[in-house]
């Protein structure tokens, strides 16, 4: 798991007026609205007494407030009341005392946090102009892969998987089970592949979107942030402008557990009866990646490319880790055995915040250690 990066941790309709509970990369946060309405995100851990502050309450003028003795604090992690002082400064009282705050937005219908303590250099966060576009349908729709985030990631990072897991096959290939040549590349957001293949005919209420004989143009897109995937398929053949498309938002609880959101789009068979119909066509790719995922090992996930590299199978993987290892260069990925060993003598930890990075003094609880710390 990785520091510095931008994550989904909520839809917007997920968080109202009350405080939530949220679990990312293994460290406990809450976030609630402030009295503007915009999201905020702090470290779940009063620095009193260590009680979670997600359940408590927010104030009239959107502080949250622990529920354990009223201790209040606002968006930016900073204490502004202490009940038993009354109006007196809460540093007087609890000199240094705050909480971590993370930089947040609210984007796409979703709330995004910055968990780390370098912004600058943050990967950016994509645009989804689907979401403008009158044309599209939009269905989205949440589920948890029990996997670690690498592995609930695979299942969409390469094209050889089509055929055996769910009967996508290259039809004009002399091999059906090999895709065409495709390309794969670098970019400011992470990286980009596409395909142009004639991929086995949809059945049912779609199978008159593409004649027979014509080809499908596939791009894939991944940006670190979110750790998200965009997937586009002109299924109505190139040229048709008929477009089929996912993103797949993927925020790690823990090494173990992914929570994995999506957005499905479609400019085709709009009509709303339609969408039952396109969410289960997509869950079942979905839901055939989830059993893979989750039977894969090690459990914690790998650290980097396998000895065994397949020719056709890794092209896209060999591009996403060499992603990864710029992260842990960079000092980003979390050090677990340093973490499990600060838990072992009885510490609690959280995520490096721009917060303690600007104030380091007077903090109650250390920093999740990172590999390559600088």
């Amino acid at each position: 798991m990785y520091t510095n990066v931008w994550y989904v941790a909520a839809r917007s309709e997920d968080l109202k007026d009350k405080p939530l509970y949220v679990k990312m990369l293994g460290s406990d946060f809450v976030l609630f609205r402030d009295d503007k309405g915009n999201p905020a995100c702090l470290s779940n851990a009063c620095p009193h007494r260590g009680d979670s502050l997600s359940n408590g309450s927010i104030s009239e003028n959107g502080e949250i407030i622990c529920p354990f003795h009223g201790w209040q604090f606002n968006s930016e992690g900073q204490c502004t009341k202490i009940p038993s002082i009354g109006d007196d400064d809460p540093q007087t009282a609890a000199p240094g005392v705050k909480v971590d705050a993370y930089p947040t937005m609210e984007k796409q219908g979703l709330i995004w946090a910055f968990l780390g303590d370098d912004p600058d250099s943050a990967k950016p966060i994509m645009d989804i102009p689907e979401l403008d576009d009158p044309q599209y349908t939009v269905i989205p729709y949440d589920v948890i892969f029990e996997s670690n985030f690498h592995l609930a990631k695979f299942s969409n990072l390469d094209y050889v998987h089509l055929p055996i897991v769910h009967g996508i096959r290259f039809e004009d290939q002399e091999n059906p089970y090999q895709p065409p040549p495709h390309t794969v590349e670098k970019t400011d957001y992470g990286m980009t592949a596409f395909i142009e293949t004639e991929s086995t005919y949809s059945k049912g209420a779609w199978s008159n979107v593409r004649e027979e004989g014509t080809k499908v143009k596939s791009i894939l897109k991944y940006f670190v942030a979110g750790q998200t995937l965009r997937g586009q398929v002109e299924i109505g053949a190139i040229g048709s402008g008929k477009f089929n498309c996912f993103y797949e938002f993927s925020t790690p609880i823990d090494r173990t557990r992914t929570m994995m959101r999506y957005y499905f789009f479609r400019n085709f068979m709009t009509h709303k009866w339609m969408n039952k119909m396109a969410l289960k066509r997509n869950l079942k790719n979905i839901f055939e990646d989830k059993v893979i995922a989750e039977a894969q090992v090690p459990k914690y996930g790998p650290d980097g490319m396998t000895k065994i590299v397949g020719k056709h199978e890794d092209t896209i993987i060999k591009v996403y880790w060499e992603l990864m290892q710029e992260m842990k260069e960079k000092g980003c990925q979390i050090d677990y055995k340093a973490w499990n060993k600060l838990i072992e003598d009885g510490k609690y930890c959280v995520i490096p915040s721009v917060t303690r990075k600007n104030s380091p003094e007077n903090w109650e609880y250390p920093t999740i250690p990172r590999i390559n710390q600088i």
